[in-house]
């Protein structure tokens, strides 16, 4: 329907008549009033609008630049390519909100996940670059070979989590077994094979999905800790000792919210929350390697 929302009365209530003719209306909201489809409207419509106001954040300052010649050839290829992942973000949301027009009145858990790892992606992207901008490239060579290798894992470890994070969200996992540590009194709960298939199960089944993200949350905690643990036996500079800081205690703060939203049945803030707070988290993991990227740092003991 473009841009402009609808304006008047009659606007809202055409609306509101196309809405009527899908499933999530027919199987779940049959009793919806127009103030309350205007509200699921306005947080679909805010969304969308961000990502057009987000494109032109990115397309109107590298036009300028271009034109003062201010972007070597390296730096224009890298903003185009973050252009280029902020369209391709709006194709998969589109392409996300199809699978909820259908039979089935919500979107795939599978590409929920998937717009939600883009998103994710060109944050990171954007980070990366920025930091050049500011720190100037990093070296491939680090004397903290170590550390910088525990971090990249970390990271790796972090996205698997924030996967599994979009599956619970788009399975609404979350609804169940709300107890910690264990799952309904159960450290192994049952149905964690209730498909045949152990990818079904991997992928699809809500008790071993909330289950796998359980342990991964525990195992990030374990990695973060040795990283914490190695980086003491270090010396960096101020930065990157705050950087380190910063994201063993948001890891820490992480895993206690999510705990909170996993006993309270997932709140809409809290889960928000949890999720703004992951991404909180991947952005201090990509300044950390970046950081990392110097062989200027000394080290003492093992």
């Amino acid at each position: 329907m473009g841009a402009i929302p609808p304006i008047s009365q009659t606007d809202w209530q055409e609306t509101f008549d196309q809405y009527k003719n899908y499933p999530q209306y027919q199987k779940v909201n049959q009793n919806m009033t127009l103030a309350e489809f205007k509200a699921i409207f306005f947080w679909e419509y805010f969304h969308r609008l961000l990502g057009r106001v987000i494109g032109l954040f990115v397309l109107f300052p590298w036009i300028y630049f271009n034109i003062r010649k201010r972007l070597d050839r390296k730096t224009n290829l890298r903003i185009l390519g973050l252009f280029t992942l902020g369209g391709l973000q709006g194709f998969l949301g589109w392409y996300m909100v199809q699978s909820g027009l259908v039979d089935i009145p919500q979107v795939s858990h599978f590409r929920l996940a998937a717009h939600l790892s883009l998103a994710l992606l060109t944050m990171c992207a954007t980070i990366w670059v920025a930091l050049d901008l500011t720190y100037g490239s990093r070296s491939k060579n680090s004397s903290a070979p170590k550390l910088l290798r525990i971090t990249r894992w970390s990271l790796g470890l972090i996205c698997l989590q924030i996967l599994y994070g979009a599956f619970m969200a788009g399975l609404k996992a979350g609804y169940g077994h709300n107890t910690f540590p264990t799952m309904s009194g159960q450290w192994i709960p049952n149905g964690l094979l209730f498909f045949d298939s152990i990818w079904k199960n991997l992928l699809d089944n809500t008790i071993m999905i909330q289950f796998i993200h359980r342990q991964l949350g525990w195992l990030v905690l374990i990695i973060f800790g040795w990283l914490y643990y190695i980086s003491r036996k270090l010396t960096l500079t101020h930065r990157q000792k705050r950087l380190v800081t910063f994201t063993v205690a948001v890891v820490a703060t992480q895993f206690t919210l999510g705990v909170i939203t996993l006993l309270l049945v997932v709140p809409v803030p809290l889960a928000v929350a949890h999720q703004a707070v992951a991404a909180i988290l991947l952005a201090l993991l990509v300044a950390l390697i970046h950081s990392l990227r110097s062989p200027s740092i000394e080290t003492r003991g093992a």
